[in-house]
């Protein structure tokens, strides 16, 4: 009888590990070189290669044992062993890459163990589910790029990682790390923290289920202060109409629209030459927060007039009244000026004219619910922060009057 080749037999040993390796068969690897340390030592007295001693040092000496699972090397790279499969950190065979590797299986083992167990969906990551989220939103709500850019920027504002899976745990830390760390004002925190629970509600509905239904981020939200921006002058507006008219005409009408309609700065321009109703003396606009809904504003003569100076500049694209596609490059005509004029007042922008025009009002002694009706407050309580303002203005001269 042929006597076998034991160093033969551990060369063929080898290669089927080898083949074995790259196909990804790392459990089966296990059992052979467990099944084969026996027969070897048992019929040769020799103990077979161990496949994971490479040339290259092992740098194991650094895992940690308080965490399940079981690490190994495959080649160059550090995987965990953890209920039968081999999970890939992603990290080399270096002290670092050990440390690295730790790490990661320390954040990320909860999470995979509820994927095996079927708890969780491998998918279920906050970018994919984010992404379902947006297309849902562009498929049946049909929102515009603007909507999609507040979501987007939302989502990356309180999340760091989009490739962790959605779960309560992660929101709430996320949450609180963002409040912890941004330098962001309250209005911006709010803006923020509204959108991202349309996602967190979308997400937790009876359909979806990611996540548990709550209102994730109502402890969070931030009390915003109520000072009013300031307006801007009689002296003020006539220096800048009278700029503007030797310089940029159409600027110049803009800023007379704002101060005698008391218009925001975006819906002016996007106010469409059709939306104009001179008969009944209205302009029809979307409401601020209900877009769907729509609401009037009222033109006066001097009004009416301003328009159709604006239309006779020929200036129009799209059929709209004004030129520009967004609010900056008005604002910035009218931030440099006051810059150069020294008139600068921070929180003021083109706002300051629609503050202005609240203000005239109440000078003109207008009941408080026909300006609540005319600025197209949606509570009276805005226009009564507005009128108090005002009224201790009128009391302070009072008391300068009367009290010498």
């Amino acid at each position: 009888m042929k006597k076998n080749n034991p160093r033969k037999q551990s060369s063929e040993l080898d290669q089927i590990i080898s083949y074995l390796l790259q196909h990804g068969e790392a459990e089966m690897i296990d059992r052979i070189h467990t099944y084969s340390v026996g027969l070897f030592v048992k019929y040769f007295g020799l103990e077979p290669k161990n496949i994971f001693n490479k040339k290259n040092d092992n740098h194991a000496g650094v895992q940690r044992n308080d965490l399940p699972g079981r690490f190994n090397v495959r080649g160059k790279k550090i995987y965990v062993r953890y209920k039968g499969k081999d999970i890939a950190t992603g990290f080399n065979n270096t002290p670092q890459g050990w440390k690295s590797a730790n790490k990661f299986w320390e954040t990320k083992y909860e999470e995979i163990d509820a994927i095996i167990l079927g708890k969780i969906d491998a998918k279920d990551t906050i970018g994919a589910v984010f992404q379902k989220f947006i297309e849902y939103k562009i498929k049946y709500d049909k929102i515009s790029k603007k909507t999609y850019n507040i979501y987007n920027a939302s989502l990356k504002n309180i999340f760091k990682d989009f490739d962790l899976i959605l779960t309560e745990k992660i929101i709430i830390k996320s949450l609180e790390n963002y409040i912890a760390n941004t330098k962001h004002n309250a209005v911006s925190i709010n803006g923020y923290l509204t959108a991202v629970q349309v996602f967190f509600k979308w997400a937790s509905d009876d359909e979806r289920q990611y996540i548990p239904k709550k209102d994730y981020t109502k402890k969070y939200k931030q009390k915003a202060s109520k000072n009013i921006r300031p307006p801007y002058s009689e002296e003020e507006y006539k220096i800048f109409v009278d700029y503007f008219d030797k310089n940029n005409k159409e600027m110049s009408l803009f800023i007379q629209f704002l101060w005698h309609t008391g218009a925001r700065g975006t819906e002016a321009i996007n106010i469409k030459i059709s939306d104009i109703d001179f008969k009944n003396n209205s302009i029809i606009v979307p409401n601020k927060i209900y877009k769907s809904q729509q609401e009037s504003i009222l033109l006066t003569d001097e009004t009416k007039e301003i328009i159709e100076k604006i239309i006779a500049l020929k200036k129009s694209k799209n059929g709209k009244l004004f030129s520009w596609k967004v609010t900056r490059m008005p604002y910035q005509k009218i931030s440099n000026l006051e810059k150069e004029l020294d008139l600068k007042i921070k929180g003021r922008g083109l706002h300051g004219f629609r503050r202005s025009f609240a203000d005239k009002l109440f000078r003109k002694e207008f009941a408080i619910d026909r300006v609540q009706e005319i600025m197209r407050h949606r509570t009276i309580t805005t226009t009564l922060e507005h009128y108090k303002n005002i009224n201790k203005e009128n009391i302070i001269t009072e008391m300068n009057e009367k009290l010498k």
